[in-house]
This record gives C-alpha cells, sequence and structure tokens, in this order.
C-alpha cells in the first residue's frame, strides 16, 4: 500500500526544506488526494478522528474501551428510541 504522508487539510504551511524536497509529483498527488478527500465530508471526519487517536496511543488501554462502552451504550439508546411509537 502506497502510504503518502498529507498535510492536514486547510494548513497553510510555509515551504520548508522538507516540502522542497518532495518530488513535484507526490505533491500533485497529495494535493489530487486532497481534493477528493474534500468531496466526502464524512472522510475527513474519520481521518481527524483516526489522528487524534494515533495521538493518544499511549492512552490506548483505557480509551478504547471506554470509547467502545460509549458507543454501545448510545446506540442502544438511539435504537430504544427508534422502536418507539
Amino acid at each position: 500500500m502506497l502510504r503518502i504522508p498529507l498535510p492536514r487539510l486547510g494548513a497553510n504551511q510555509p515551504a520548508t526544506a522538507e516540502t522542497n524536497a518532495t518530488p513535484a509529483w507526490q505533491r500533485q498527488l497529495q494535493a489530487i488526494l486532497e481534493v477528493q478527500l474534500a468531496r466526502f465530508p464524512v472522510l475527513i471526519q474519520l481521518r481527524a478522528t483516526w489522528r487524534l487517536l494515533r495521538e493518544e496511543r499511549p492512552d490506548w488501554p483505557w480509551l478504547l474501551p471506554l470509547l467502545a462502552i460509549v458507543f454501545i451504550r448510545t446506540y442502544q439508546r438511539e435504537r430504544r428510541r427508534m422502536r418507539r411509537p
């Protein structure tokens, strides 16, 4: 799988030595991917959530079970709400 580090959406970053070292085709590919992702707001939200989870990796042992519990309880509550007349 091609793993290309993508810049954050809407981030206006000044050109750095690292940016200048990136080949033009790779910068164009990143720009195309950003445009395609912008067409689907859900993908942008999922990508942002995944980034935040990666940053919280040391806290995963307690964070992921907590998120699972919140998800399950919210799902069950919404299902109950949908069944009511």
